[in-house]
């Protein structure tokens, strides 16, 4: 090989493109999947946050509707009294109880703040104060604008 052909090819391979349409094809699917990846991790990261939660993790107060126990928005059968709101049942799993209020986690997570007062019909073995956290419960009454449940009757379930 003389210089002047090796020249002749050098020069040749420097004015060649490392690039072609291929390439830019191929550089922009890679960008869209390491995008949908990303958007996935984070999703999954940061995605299905819950609402602000008071000390503890307990939800009060936060403007939701609590469910019911029955779809529809059925009554509890047997005692349930009359009036707006009443006849509703909640049910869940006792998570504080402090005083005369239950906190109650539902089945969708949702902790609901639970007040009792005199006229609170209470059927469990023992006395409001017996309830634990872990008990299983059902809580009819009335619905205030802030979410939270003043009981007409507590009902341990398990």
């Amino acid at each position: 090989m003389t210089a002047s052909t090796l020249d002749a090819e050098l020069a040749a391979a420097v004015n060649r493109r490392w690039w072609n349409r291929t390439t830019i094809v191929l550089a922009v699917a890679l960008l869209l999947v390491s995008g949908l990846v990303a958007g996935i991790e984070v999703q999954k990261a940061f995605g299905a946050q819950s609402t602000s939660t008071g000390p503890g993790g307990f939800r009060g107060q936060s403007g939701f509707t609590p469910p019911t126990a029955f779809p529809g928005g059925g009554s509890l059968g047997g005692g349930a009294q009359g009036g707006p709101g009443r006849g509703r049942a909640t049910t869940g799993t006792v998570k504080l109880l402090d005083g005369t209020t239950i906190y109650l986690q539902t089945e969708s997570g949702e902790v609901i703040t639970i007040r009792t007062d005199g006229d609170t019909t209470v059927q469990v073995p023992g006395e409001l104060k017996d309830l634990k956290a872990g008990d299983k419960v059902s809580v009819s009454g009335d619905t205030d604008t802030g979410g939270s449940v003043t009981a007409s009757a507590v009902t341990k379930t398990d």
